[in-house]
């Protein structure tokens, strides 16, 4: 397996089809370790195995991990209901379990911020409990009627840490889990925010569809909101290395740092009255696999950087992937399943790495004629939604967050970083939208 993975990296190296470090280890041997293009463009700097990663959404379970360690020193339960700390949240009738399955049925702060926040200011959590006892946006679902992922739940989380420590998330997270374990390269880090600077940073690089080159996100218009959104930590910001999330690996497989009956619980699936798209414990997807077993593991993805962190329990297999420059996202899983194959002797392949799309400027009257709703013909009662935010045109797919469409001609647009394009036609009079996924093609027509 050791050569097979070397054999690997060494044409994903020499083929530029990575951008990041992965560590990949079993039974307490690393079988491969290495890193992968640049830190920093301009001034060119190289990552290292120690180079320091925004781990989005991999954030989760270890905010989790900090809610469980209070439990476990008995100084909060699960089951608590969050309006003890909150008791101005227009939101009733929720607890941490709640919060920590994803079944809370909370607004996602999102919309909140980009509809009224000032945009010059940097936002903090306490920002969005404000907004939401302010705004008191509708409620998407009752306590566990369903589940529906919701960084607003983790925020809410870190919000639970700071009341009922009285230390900053930050300061929790460094005194309890990071200096204990010695992830000496792991914090919560709010770079604009504190304007601190970090060792060893790895820069996340979004690719610029019009200028043809990689960028900060900081001023491309579709993700200015890296900086606004900048100083919320608990649902992501927490920022580490392969070294340390390797360490976080071994600690948790010890049973010694949390009870097993914690990480039990840890790992036992949600069980929402309606289901979910995906099984859900405290801060863990889950999986099982009759030759694989069980597998817990999450994802993140952030302006510039994807990360990967997948840890199958019975094998004793940990697999971490993380990246700082944008690629196609079906092509990255791609890279990462070939991995998995490799170590449990399956065949692979190495996927050809996919060229961005360029994209042109177009008149505003050419896209103003677009904007509508969109009812699907394969399902009528699903609709797609095509609005403009100043001179953007923007989607949204049914139970998908609003991302903005790029054109590559007059009636064709992509979605940047993903294998989605979008095609208008007009027959009759009438305007029809069809959408390519790399699956398949949905078509619908402006209502």
């Amino acid at each position: 397996m050791k050569e097979k993975l070397k054999s690997f990296f060494k044409e994903v190296e020499e083929n530029q089809l990575m951008n990041g470090t992965v560590l990949i280890a079993k039974d307490n041997t690393i079988l491969f370790k290495g890193a992968f293009g640049e830190a920093e463009i301009q001034p060119k700097r190289l990552l290292n195995e120690t180079s320091i990663f925004n781990l989005a959404s991999v954030s989760k379970p270890i905010t989790a991990i900090g809610i469980i360690l209070l439990v476990q020193s008995k100084q909060i339960s699960f089951d608590d209901d969050i309006g003890h700390w909150f008791p101005q949240l227009p939101y009733k009738n929720i607890t941490i379990r709640h919060l920590l399955h994803h079944t809370s049925g909370l607004p996602d702060f999102l919309d909140l911020f980009k509809n009224h926040w000032d945009k010059r200011k940097i936002a903090v959590n306490q920002d969005v409990l404000d907004l939401l006892i302010q705004y008191q946006p509708e409620r998407l679902f009752e306590s566990n009627e369903r589940m529906e992922y919701s960084n607003t739940g983790y925020v809410m989380l870190a919000l639970i840490i700071e009341k009922v420590t009285g230390l900053s998330f930050s300061e929790y997270m460094k005194k309890e889990i990071f200096q204990p374990l010695n992830m000496h390269h792991t914090e919560v880090y709010t770079q604009r925010l504190t304007e601190e600077q970090l060792e060893n940073y790895a820069y996340g690089y979004i690719f610029d569809v019009y200028q043809y080159k990689y960028v900060l996100p900081d001023h491309f218009p579709e993700t200015t909101f890296v900086t606004y959104l900048d100083g919320i930590v608990g649902d992501g910001a927490i920022h580490s290395t392969i070294n340390d999330l390797y360490l976080l690996d071994r600690v948790l497989r010890n049973g010694e740092w949390i009870h097993d009956d914690l990480l039990k619980e840890a790992y036992t699936p949600a069980k929402p009255k309606n289901g979910g798209p995906f099984t859900y414990g405290f801060g863990w997807i889950l999986e099982e696999d009759a030759d694989k077993g069980r597998c817990v593991l999450h994802s993140g993805g952030w302006p510039g950087y994807a990360t990967h962190y997948r840890r199958y329990l019975d094998q004793d297999i940990v697999m971490i992937f993380l990246r700082n420059k944008e690629q196609d996202f079906e092509f990255e899983q791609l890279i990462i399943k070939a991995v998995e194959n490799i170590i449990f002797d399956a065949p692979y392949e190495i996927p050809k790495k996919p060229t961005f799309n360029k994209a042109i400027k177009l008149p505003i009257d050419d896209l103003k004629k677009y904007v509508g709703m969109y009812e699907l013909m394969e399902h009528p009662n699903a609709t797609i939604e095509v609005s403009m935010e100043e001179d953007r045109l923007m989607l949204q797919l049914p139970s998908t967050m609003k991302l903005e469409m790029h054109a590559s001609s007059k009636n064709e647009f992509f979605l940047r970083g993903l294998s989605v394009s979008a095609h208008f036609s007009e027959k009759e009079l009438e305007i029809y939208l069809s959408i390519d996924n790399g699956n398949g093609i949905q078509t619908a027509k402006k209502i």
